[in-house]
């Protein structure tokens, strides 16, 4: 049997996608970056290459989506859908685009679900749900939307749960929250991200407009791709949503020391005052872990680090 995945080249997706290549399974990676895909660093795919097909598409049209879930219908177990527009200060510089991606894409994956009678769909979403409330927050607190991210985040989710509702499908959303780790080059991510883990890669004299007046549970990207696959595994579910973080929220600035201590080295970082973003912290992972039997291994934050620093230092250019 065949999985889809959706995003299936991005940070998490790409591991998700390798930890069920692992398997044995059949995975079918539909994303944009496809075309590319010997260029994207993404060395732990190379060694389940052969367990992968590779479409380029995009989510939001909607025709080649259709025919590309047409062809794999017959062998596909499910659908995990990770495409996404990630949440930071870009998001709201075009919110057409970026409202679109996350909430209209997500909408064609479960209509074209519904018409295929593909049931199955694990739909990664947000901690973002729950705004600024503060924390620990359960699956149990009310959805509040603070930002255009997490309004997205919402409407994906009551999307799913109507789907559910009104057609019998079994749609589940793992609400996932900050995530670092290898497969992603803090070069390549936003400043407050640079300043927190670039010294891993090197990088110096890193500027972050705000960040410091923080703490938030980052989350090991092999927890946060183990628990959606705990997630979308589980033959069934009582209930549909589930937070997916490591739980234990860390000082930004006490990852900044971490970071200077694990390497040697201690690179100029200044983080602005303020949040990066408003949220609470951190999640609440007991049903994660009562029914879904999610662990998290990287619960000590520098065990991950250390752990990014050794991909940084192997996969450096």
């Amino acid at each position: 049997m065949s999985v889809l995945i959706t995003g299936g080249l991005g940070h998490v997706g790409s591991w998700v996608a390798y930890q069920l290549a692992k398997q044995g399974k059949r995975i079918i990676i539909a994303d944009m970056a496809a075309g590319h895909f010997d260029r994207l660093g993404l060395d732990y795919l190379e060694e389940v290459r052969d367990q992968l097909v590779l479409e380029s598409v995009d989510v939001l049209d909607y025709h080649s989506m259709f025919e590309l879930m047409l062809r794999h219908r017959d062998d596909l177990e499910g659908v995990i859908h990770g495409v996404s527009v990630i949440a930071g200060p870009h998001f709201q510089q075009r919110p057409f685009k970026h409202i679109s991606i996350n909430a209209t894409g997500t909408l064609n994956v479960f209509e074209i679900c519904r018409i295929l009678g593909i049931d199955k769909v694990v739909n990664m979403s947000s901690g973002a749900v729950y705004g600024d409330a503060p924390g620990p927050q359960n699956e149990a607190t009310p959805y509040k939307a603070t930002d255009l991210y997490g309004a997205t985040k919402i409407s994906a989710e009551l999307y799913g749960l109507q789907y559910s509702d009104t057609y019998g499908m079994d749609v589940r959303n793992a609400r996932l929250f900050f995530v670092y780790g290898p497969g992603k080059r803090p070069s390549h991510m936003h400043k407050v991200y640079q300043a927190l883990f670039g010294p891993l890669e090197g990088l110096d004299d890193i500027q972050a407009p705000n960040g410091s007046e923080q703490a938030l549970d980052w989350t090991h990207v092999h927890d946060t791709a183990a628990g959606i696959v705990k997630l979308f595994e589980k033959d069934s579910v009582v209930h549909r949503n589930f937070n997916i973080s490591s739980g234990v929220p860390v000082d930004h600035l006490q990852i900044v020391e971490h970071v200077a201590d694990i390497t040697g080295k201690r690179a100029s970082v200044t983080l602005g005052p303020g949040p990066f973003v408003v949220r609470g912290t951190p999640l609440d992972i007991t049903l994660a872990q009562q029914e879904l039997g999610f662990t998290p291994k990287f619960t000590d934050i520098r065990e991950g680090i250390r752990d990014y620093w050794q991909w940084l230092k192997a996969n450096a250019d």
